[in-house]
């Protein structure tokens, strides 16, 4: 058996060769079909044969599940009824694209999703009818392949038809998102970067954060502390590491409504938080913007000229910018004091950063 390419037009999906695939699949031929990020191998879900071949053509083992390959997001809720908000974002964002969900579907068990969208192999999953499970050409345990013609080198004699729209863009495979779910609350979970691709972790775990903005004068002093403060309060109500926390999709900024950009923390802050276990020793100020606050969930500002500069910037907002302290008090600048001011500055931003925390994250019912 010699594999036959089957050049695809670029512009246009003849409806011919789509219902070509489909009838090579539904027989039971080793199909390949183009993606975006690399060509995949076909099988049919509902029949177990079809995966087998596919499956013992990669060598690949059978606690390893192949991806659903579906039309549209909406195709989605056949396989995850509840999809997480987070989860449900990225796929707005990202789908037709590059990038895998891995999901609950409800019954304990978890099913990976993902819409391609290369022209023609989305109209062959729309014309399959059903979703279709698409899997890397490689032997398990090496690289994807990722041009016909490192294919037809590899399985020439084993693939039957490969359709051909050229060397895919990204010539990557896709990256692969995990959603951990949380005790704390159904909608609060972690997503876990089984695989990075074109789409970065940073990439996904900021683009559905929520971001919570804190605003002092040069931010040096307060606003780095509360920014650490906050970072440990989330992890530690969330039973996770500081480092965690954006996986969780919550991230916490600071700001100065007078900062010089690029600058260190103050010395006092610095030490201060080493003092309990954290690092200022990354922090390089930024000044506050309009886009900040625009982009922010809540602004917590240190003191009230904060709050004043703030509203002024973007009146809009003015609801979503508060002061830190829930009482409506004023942290007190250590700038220029001792190490002992630096301290009660400290303990006072982590009191009603704890606060504030608490109804981010409220302890479950």
């Amino acid at each position: 058996m010699t594999m036959r390419r089957v050049p695809i037009p670029i512009g246009k999906v003849p409806d011919d060769l789509v219902a070509e695939a489909v009838a090579e699949i539904k027989a039971g031929k080793v199909v390949a079909l183009p993606t975006e990020t690399i060509y995949g191998l076909a099988a049919d879900p509902g029949d177990p044969s079809s995966s087998e071949r596919v499956r013992a053509l990669k060598n690949r083992p059978d606690d390893l599940v192949f991806t659903h390959h579906i039309a549209s997001l909406a195709d989605a809720a056949q396989f995850a009824p509840t999809m997480p908000a987070r989860v449900r974002q990225l796929c707005e964002r990202y789908w037709p694209g590059p990038l895998t969900v891995v999901v609950p579907t409800g019954d304990g068990q978890t099913v990976g999703l993902r819409v391609p969208s290369d022209d023609f192999t989305a109209a062959v999953i729309r014309a399959f009818g059903k979703s279709l499970f698409l899997t890397s050409v490689n032997r398990s345990g090496e690289p994807p392949l990722t041009t016909p013609e490192e294919i037809e080198q590899a399985f020439g004699e084993e693939i039957d038809v490969l359709y051909d729209v050229g060397d895919p863009p990204l010539r990557q495979a896709s990256t692969v998102v995990r959603w951990l779910p949380s005790t704390l609350d159904p909608e609060l979970g972690e997503l876990e970067i089984l695989r990075e691709g074109t789409l970065t972790a940073a990439d996904l775990q900021t683009t559905t954060s929520r971001r919570f903005l804190f605003v002092c004068t040069g931010n040096t002093c307060r606003s780095p502390l509360a920014e650490a403060l906050a970072r440990r309060a989330a992890a530690r109500r969330l039973g996770t590491t500081d480092d965690r926390v954006v996986a969780h999709g919550l991230v916490f900024e600071s700001a100065g409504v007078a900062a010089w950009p690029g600058e260190d923390a103050s010395e006092g802050s610095i030490a201060s938080a080493a003092e309990i276990d954290l690092s200022l020793d990354a922090h390089r100020t930024s000044a506050l913007t309009a886009d900040r606050i625009r982009a922010a969930e809540r602004i917590f500002c240190l003191g009230p000229s904060h709050l004043v500069a703030a509203r002024a910037m973007l009146p809009e907002a003015a609801d979503r910018i508060e002061l830190l302290d829930p009482s409506g008090a004023g942290i007190p600048d250590p700038f220029g004091h001792d190490l002992d001011a630096y301290r009660k500055t400290r303990d006072a931003i982590a009191r009603a950063v704890d606060a504030r925390v608490g109804e981010i994250l409220p302890e479950p019912s």
